[in-house]
């Protein structure tokens, strides 16, 4: 079970160092069995396009309800945000008061082929199927292979760098 500690000496700095770092951002979505939820992420990553099916990985806290859901309904689909979606951005990190599918009300979605939400607009997304979950630390690491991949019209990715959004 993945633990939270924040003792550590090195915390502070690798959290100071990793927020000089540039990083798409991404609303990361599910939807089955456990309910619909979704969480903004910078932790994603192609694991393999030269497998039978391509793959990524997905970095989730642990407590977080989008965790829990995808664990239960073993889908999810990462929406690559643009640039003008900081707003998204914040509605999916919580950071307006939103939680749990409250998070969709008035957001443009409509469902992928894993019936996880596919976010009007975003620049690319990944449809995924979970293959494999590993906890770590105070999170689950989540790798998915691509069941689908919707490319909608070319744009600016969404960034995240030194604790504030780029793009």
């Amino acid at each position: 079970m993945p633990t939270d500690k924040g003792d550590s000496p090195l915390r502070q700095p690798f959290l100071d160092a990793m927020s000089q770092l540039t990083n798409t951002v991404c609303v990361v979505t599910t939807d089955g069995k456990a309910g619909r939820a979704g969480t903004t992420v910078t932790a994603m990553s192609p694991v393999s396009a030269d497998s039978d099916t391509p793959s990524l990985l997905v970095c989730l806290h642990a407590d977080s309800a989008t965790a829990k859901a995808i664990t239960e309904n073993d889908v999810f689909a990462v929406n690559v945000l643009g640039e003008g979606d900081s707003g998204l951005a914040d509605m999916f990190a919580g950071r307006h008061g939103a939680s749990g599918p409250d998070k969709f009300d008035g957001i443009s979605h409509a469902s992928g082929a894993t019936g996880s939400a596919h976010l009007d607009g975003a620049v690319a997304i990944f449809d995924c199927h979970a293959k494999l979950q590993q906890a770590w630390g105070s999170h689950i690491i989540f790798i998915g292979e691509v069941a689908d991949v919707v490319l909608n019209a070319p744009s600016q990715v969404l960034t995240y760098t030194k604790r504030k959004y780029l793009g």
